[in-house]
């Protein structure tokens, strides 16, 4: 078996190829995060997948962000794609509502269960198994071949809203493995704060009590969080508010969800101009759910004095990583500084959860993947496993 993984210094990017003796898979497609892009890192071309005729068993997309299904449009035809059934409804959605990316190819795609298998080729077997991050119906992929066994990560977490699946799946159905490649995005965020997706709502609570109206800048396809603000707005009266297109990604998750969390009945849309829905949220105060464009700013502009509540990450709003879009929509106060109140929890997985990863799945092999600071994985107590660091053009052989 190799395994080589593509950009492996970096967050985002992530492409990871597995090879056994007569069957060749990807997970993810990823494009590089737009600072890395300026950097002058743009571009992966992948023979077999991307260029020259195709020579590739599947590609698996462990979730529909941009930085693990972004370079999905130059996958060569003919080259099976599989995905989540939910994600892939959603990811179409956003590509349809778009209007670019390529949605013809996405339909597609090949959809899958949780813990499913999937037969690849006579002895090389594919496994998804849902995981809690802060993209819906998220995977890792358990891929069995020649004897061997090894887990993909994706990106993963443990204090979200399915934070107790995480293990629970690890425990019964996966347990050991030879490899385990997993993601240590949060390593090399030391100084960050992570809370609970539980803390996340209860902190909402609070500001929708003390402030009548709020506006909220968010990942319209973080459902975790949004169903904790919906679940605020619903506890404190607040009449939860978004646009069609919004709306039709709650639908989606609503459609299947196994939880009531997962459940938005009461969400409501505004168009541009309607004055029922702008006298409505004068009269019951209101929470609406926001994204950084012009159309959202008009809203805005009609309630000056509302809270505006930011839950994305803070890396886009300074140095390197700053996005512009995001920066000029947000709230400026007299002297120019923003004005918000930061409320946000990570997708990826704390130094204590990784820890407790490894050790419960004691596999014999680490592969860090998506991390700035693979090194890091040398200062966790991971008792009997040895780190392997791999490099861009390194092929791991077990």
């Amino acid at each position: 078996m190799d395994i080589k993984v593509h950009r492996p210094h970096q967050i985002g990017g992530c492409v990871t190829e597995i090879r056994s003796d007569r069957t060749r898979v990807f997970v993810d497609i990823g494009e590089n995060l737009p600072a890395l892009d300026e950097k002058g890192a743009r571009g992966l071309e992948i023979e077999g997948l991307t260029t020259g005729s195709p020579d590739c068993s599947g590609l698996f997309i462990s979730h529909y962000h941009g930085d693990h299904v972004g370079m999905v449009g130059k996958v060569l035809p003919g080259i099976p794609i599989f995905m989540g059934k939910d994600a892939h409804r959603i990811y179409l959605n956003l590509n349809e509502h778009l209007h670019s990316g390529c949605p013809e190819k996405i339909r597609t795609f090949c959809t899958f269960n949780a813990a499913e298998k999937i037969q690849i080729s006579d002895d090389f077997f594919v496994t998804p198994y849902c995981t809690d991050h802060s993209a819906y119906d998220a995977y890792m992929f358990l891929i069995e071949a020649e004897g061997k066994r090894i887990l993909h990560t994706g990106d993963f977490r443990a204090h979200g809203w399915k934070m107790k699946g995480v293990f629970r799946v690890l425990e019964s159905y996966i347990k050991n493995v030879d490899v385990l490649i997993i993601e240590g995005t949060m390593l090399s965020r030391t100084g960050e704060n992570v809370m609970r997706e539980v803390d996340l709502f209860n902190s909402a609570k609070i500001l929708m009590r003390e402030n009548r109206n709020t506006f909220i800048l968010c990942s319209s396809t973080n459902i975790d969080s949004i169903a904790s603000f919906y679940k605020a707005a619903q506890e404190t009266g607040r009449l939860f508010v978004c646009d069609s297109y919004q709306r039709s990604v709650l639908d989606i998750v609503s459609e299947t969800a196994q939880s009531s969390i997962y459940s938005f009945p009461m969400a409501k849309i505004y168009w541009g101009g309607r004055e029922d829905c702008v006298e409505k949220m004068k009269q019951l105060g209101f929470c609406m759910l926001v994204r950084a464009n012009g159309r959202f700013e008009k809203i805005m502009n009609l309630f000056p004095d509302s809270l505006f509540v930011y839950s994305m990450w803070e890396g886009y709003l300074k140095g390197d990583t700053l996005d512009e879009k995001i920066y000029s929509f947000i709230p400026k106060g007299e002297n120019g500084k923003l004005k918000y109140k930061g409320l946000h929890t990570s997708g990826h997985a704390t130094r204590e959860t990784i820890i407790e990863v490894c050790r419960k799945l004691r596999p014999g092999i680490i592969i860090p993947i998506h991390s700035e600071k693979p090194d890091a994985f040398y200062d966790l107590d991971l008792q009997n496993s040895e780190i392997k660091i791999l490099s861009n053009e390194d092929i791991f052989i077990f």
